[in-house]
């Protein structure tokens, strides 16, 4: 039923798009006055001339110029509108998302249907001993992180508790759980998966502890992997499981066999995953007509209100590309959403991947004849594999430490098990040729080695539209070899550096050792490399804060968990560096402001309108409470620099109070 739905979204598409009405922006006449200027502060422009400058001008959503105040003051009539930014504020471009799934932290943070079981601050709520949380005891309000396997139980036994048999989604739906990160529980001495959890082959029997009549789905944090009971595995109707009806059952799309043997199990790995997810979120959004323009807003003022202008959604299905064109498809939407989005299309539901172009080529070319301003297809994407703090990466050389199920040879007869790759080599290569055919360049992920060797490879083979670039996605050991062999003209290389402080304690010390993690992620040896580099928060993985992924860049700090304790710190040193290997990998605060901005509409094919402050530009501006590039010698204060709001194409969006830019 769900493929059938699917095969009708192209058309569906087209339809809604092409009455929404065709009027489009149109260029201010010569000596008009702007509709508003910016003085008396410190503007970054982030160009080479001028780099700094004290006031710009806006009209029709453009930047019209920039100089003095005394300058930009002149320009003024009496309808424009004129802001001063606070004392010691900065102006910069707008934070430009490289990669990440924005629709994530809407659906999340709707605490009526999701269950946080995280140890990780997505949302940026209030701490318990901040006065904006309003109980303490809330884990649903308040930040309060999950800390070992029995704080988990316990949260999902009292969800379950409280449903409603007669509501119309009577689930318990729980996100971002992540066995890597948990610590000691109850008769456990050791740590992540060295203790009980849900990722050891028996999830739905634990599940089914907690209860056999309500439905439960608990998602990862890095959405690779999914856990389901069986009242859950039952409506999710995966071919070839003991629930399945004859009919109309799901088949995996990779790795089809190891992939129905786990699910039997109650965990579903990588297009399952991502199948189960969607599958109880579009039962929500049924269940509540309106509830998806919602989250979806709630979701771009979190962006905006931490800096981003152009937020993406990361691997776009068609149901989803429908579902922003819902949520923008009235000039009334579109005046209050605060970024404009780029879709990265895929349709994980299909082998075929004729049917993730075709996607998007008609969702394309019918955003042309709507003129969207804040809607564009910006790319394809294609997985090569999965997580590496979800053993799901594909490597070369085996994980440090093996756990069930994956040192099982029931379901994984090649022992040592080296992760699962969902694509490889000539497959990545055909889906290059055929998105670059179709106009369309391509974001591949890529996180263990053999994967990264896999598809670096491949894009040597092809490659994308003129103006437009192939995209690196992850690629935390990839090598100097590898980095040699991308084509700086056609490539950027994009790196999930809040990683580094989510997770370089377990990865280095349980999931593939300090070798393959102190120095993750090479951002410097890639920029020497010549390759344009930038970051992302692959949110809803990490939260969606560009400031502190720079700190991490900057400093290379891994979180010490109070309930994680590190074994061994001089193996796996707070500071994620060593003199092995690539080398230190720090950069400086100016890079990393250049990797959301300059770098970052490179990325996109956006260089000649986006990602610095020049004439002509669009006026995608930040707004911060003081300037970062004062920070270089403490990078430690970038955390007191506040978000006191953004444009978003001449639009502005200020914060009710400055936003709290750190997750924590």
């Amino acid at each position: 039923m769900q493929r059938e739905a699917m095969k009708a979204v192209g058309s569906m598409v087209l339809t809604m798009l092409l009455t929404l009405g065709t009027a489009g922006a149109e260029a201010p006449a010569a000596g008009t006055p702007p509709d508003t200027i910016i003085v008396d502060t410190t503007i970054v422009t982030m160009a080479e001339a001028p780099a700094t400058a004290q006031a710009l001008a806006i009209t029709a959503g453009k930047i019209s110029a920039i100089g003095t105040t005394q300058q930009i003051q002149a320009l003024a009539g009496p309808n424009t509108q004129v802001y001063k930014p606070p004392q010691g504020a900065a102006v910069l471009p707008g934070f430009i998302d490289p990669h990440s799934h924005m629709s994530g932290v809407g659906f999340y943070g709707d605490t009526a249907h999701w269950l946080d079981v995280s140890s990780t601050n997505l949302l940026f709520k209030p701490l318990p001993t901040d006065p904006a949380c309003k109980n303490r005891d809330d884990p649903q309000t308040c930040f309060i992180p999950v800390r070992n396997q029995d704080d988990v139980v316990a949260r999902l036994t009292k969800a379950v508790s409280a449903v409603d048999p007669g509501s119309a989604t009577p689930y318990v739906l729980a996100f971002n759980y992540d066995p890597s990160r948990l610590g000691r529980g109850q008769g456990c001495s050791g740590l992540g998966f060295q203790c009980t959890t849900f990722e050891n082959g028996q999830s739905r029997r634990q599940l089914d502890a907690i209860s056999t009549t309500v439905p439960i789905l608990v998602a990862s944090e890095s959405g690779h992997i999914a856990y389901a009971n069986t009242p859950a595995l039952k409506l999710l109707n995966v071919c070839d499981t003991p629930e399945a009806s004859k009919d109309g059952c799901y088949k995996p799309t990779t790795n089809r066999v190891v992939e129905t043997q786990l699910a039997v199990t109650g965990q579903l790995d990588e297009d399952l995953a991502l199948y189960a997810i969607g599958y109880f979120q579009a039962k929500v959004l049924k269940a509540n007509p309106g509830l998806g323009d919602t989250l979806l807003l709630n979701a771009a003022q979190l962006y905006a209100q931490h800096g981003f202008t152009l937020a993406q959604e990361g691997a776009a299905a068609p149901s989803q590309m429908l579902m922003y064109v819902a949520a923008l498809g009235s000039p009334a939407k579109r005046a209050a959403f605060p970024v404009s989005v780029a879709l990265i299309a895929y349709d994980a539901a299909s082998t075929d991947f004729n049917k993730t172009i075709n996607a998007a080529k008609e969702v394309r070319e019918a955003l042309k004849l709507e003129k969207n301003p804040l809607l564009h297809v910006a790319a394809v994407k294609t997985f090569a594999d999965g997580s590496t703090q979800g053993y799901t990466a594909f490597m070369n050389q085996p994980y440090l430490q093996l756990f069930a199920p994956f040192n099982e040879r029931r379901i994984f007869p090649n022992q040592p098990y080296l992760g699962l790759p969902d694509v490889k080599q000539p497959e990545i290569a055909a889906r290059l040729k055929a998105a670059h055919a179709a106009g369309f360049p391509m974001l591949i992920h890529q996180n263990g080695d053999a994967a990264i060797a896999e598809s670096v490879a491949a894009l040597a083979t092809s490659a994308p539209p003129p103006g437009t670039r192939d995209v690196v996605i992850h690629a935390p050991m990839i090598t100097a070899a590898q980095l040699a062999a991308l084509n700086p003209k056609q490539t950027a290389i994009s790196f999930l550096m809040p990683n580094v402080y989510y997770y370089g304690l377990p990865e280095c010390q349980q999931v593939l050792g300090p070798a393959n993690s102190l120095n993750m992620y090479p951002i410097a040896s890639a920029a020497k490399a010549g390759l344009t580099t930038t970051l992302h928060t692959d949110t809803p993985v990490t939260p969606p804060a560009p400031l502190f992924a720079i700190w991490v860049a900057a400093t290379r700090t891994s979180q010490q968990p109070a309930w994680y304790p590190n074994g061994d710190s001089k193996t796996c040193p707070v500071t994620m560096s060593s003199p092995e290997g690539l080398g230190p990998q720090a950069i400086s605060i100016r890079q990393g402001l250049q990797a959301y901005t300059v770098n970052a509409a490179w990325q996109y094919g956006l260089e000649k309108s986006h990602g610095t402050l020049e004439v002509g530009k669009t006026a995608d501006i930040v707004l911060l409470s003081s300037n970062p590039l004062d920070l270089e010698k403490e990078p430690d204060r970038l955390r007191h620099v506040q978000i006191v709001g953004t444009y978003s194409q001449g639009r502005q969006f200020l914060n009710p109070a400055p936003a709290r830019n750190w997750p924590e």
